[in-house]
């Protein structure tokens, strides 16, 4: 009877030890989706912020694009177009790149050595 007693202790004692991993092995893929749904949370809600930052944005834009002053001075720097009564001058750029070429020295620079051997011997 002993015996029987022992060993039926035994089985229990192995049932419960499985039942207890069943459960913490289920306790800790719980933990471990947790925290996976967590980071999925985050990563959304970072990417809400980023949408209604967007969304403010474009409604900024919106607002100016309704204001007609806007729309005025859009049209004339794309556009090129003008009051009436006003005049526009158009700049060549060709004239605008001769005004600068003739503002830069026409020397050539020198290389370092040649700075260094100028600086100590002044030829």
């Amino acid at each position: 009877m002993q015996w029987q007693s022992i060993l039926w202790q035994r089985w229990v004692g192995v049932v419960l030890a499985l039942v207890m991993f069943a459960l913490g092995w289920s306790m800790v893929r719980v933990v471990g989706e947790r925290v996976r749904l967590n980071r999925e949370i985050t990563t959304l809600q970072q990417n809400v912020n980023a949408q209604e930052a967007e969304l403010v944005q474009y409604k900024t834009l919106l607002d100016k694009i309704d204001n007609f002053t806007y729309i005025e001075t859009q049209a004339r720097l794309k556009f090129g177009l003008k009051k009436p009564g006003e005049n526009v001058f158009i700049v060549p750029d060709t004239l605008v790149a001769n005004q600068v070429q003739q503002q830069t020295p026409l020397h050539k620079a020198n290389g370092n050595p040649q700075l260094w051997w100028e600086y100590f011997f002044g030829t």
